[in-house]
């Protein structure tokens, strides 16, 4: 029997400082893939960066956020992925409908769709004022080998990082996943090479979330042969927060004069959130309303 839940566990390495996060995201990126109705292509590249993202969402502490964000050299031109430290993810890709060939064995070109030299970037909010913002150029565009080089050259953490996603011939998905493993400075030699050797050995991880793997069986077959602690555990979903509040105060932003121009031709205004595909609806009314305190 095939195992949803959608979860991080964390683990880890006895007598060293080595950090592993194992995933299973298959009901978020469903989500997305139905928010955003996304082709099979553009539903694996942005599964993998909200898997991914997720994953490192957990690593933060309480309040805390970040965005994973890819401009794309290939024709899905951009990928944004948000998470903070309650396993909440959203995200949306700049070009849902991309299609593009698959390549052998029917595996789905992200590499191609996302392309080879984008910029990956990571921007952490801590909470202290000026967000944290590291980026790289993307040596692959397959996404989690490319997350692995920025954790190397952005943050001096060398890791390992995996992403999964298993489409189905009608574009839903049937199983999502991914793992990031830390291996910081200092790490046992044997440590890193055992663990190497797991990941060798291990077939792809939507394979295996397909099969019914947890979390917790794919982390013993990572650190076979290693003496670990699972530490900790966190619920993923897809979450976002727009509001119709907060749309409004997207509109006041416009200032006035643009409210009076969408007035006059439109006789309302749309705000629709990129998360989520909600639309909120703003009539004459409302939009007067919101000239007139911007007048004051």
């Amino acid at each position: 029997m095939r195992n949803y839940e959608d979860k991080v566990v964390c683990s880890l390495v006895e007598d060293t400082r080595v950090v592993v996060y194992v995933a299973s995201s298959t009901s978020l990126v469903e989500e997305a893939r139905h928010l955003h109705h996304t082709s099979p292509v553009a539903t694996a590249a942005l599964g993998r960066a909200l898997t991914l993202a997720g994953i490192m969402g957990v690593e933060l502490k309480e309040g805390q956020r970040l965005t994973l964000h890819i401009r794309c050299l290939g024709p899905l031109e951009s990928i944004l992925a948000q998470a903070n430290s309650q396993g909440e993810v959203r995200g949306y890709v700049a070009q849902p409908s991309v299609f593009l060939p698959s390549r052998e064995e029917k595996k789905l070109n992200v590499e191609e769709a996302v392309g080879k030299g984008s910029q990956l970037s990571v921007v952490k909010d801590l909470g202290l004022g000026e967000p944290y913002v590291g980026y790289v150029e993307m040596p692959r565009g397959g996404i989690a080998y490319d997350l692995a080089y920025y954790f190397t050259a952005s943050e001096q953490l060398p890791s390992a990082c995996s992403a999964g996603v298993y489409v189905g011939e009608r574009g839903e998905v049937l199983s999502a996943g991914g793992f990031i493993i830390h291996t910081p400075l200092g790490t046992p030699s044997y440590v890193i090479e055992t663990i190497e050797n797991n990941i060798s050995l291990l077939p792809s991880l939507s394979s295996l979330i397909w099969e019914g793997k947890t979390p917790e069986e794919i982390t013993q077959e990572l650190l076979a042969s290693l003496s670990y602690q699972i530490v900790g555990e966190k619920k993923l979903c897809y979450q976002c927060h727009c509001s119709r509040e907060r749309a409004r105060r997207t509109l006041v932003l416009l200032g006035k004069e643009e409210l009076k121009d969408l007035l006059t031709q439109e006789g309302r205004a749309e705000v629709n959130c990129s998360f989520c595909n909600r639309v909120y609806l703003f009539g004459d009314k409302e939009l007067k309303e919101l000239i007139e305190k911007g007048s004051k």
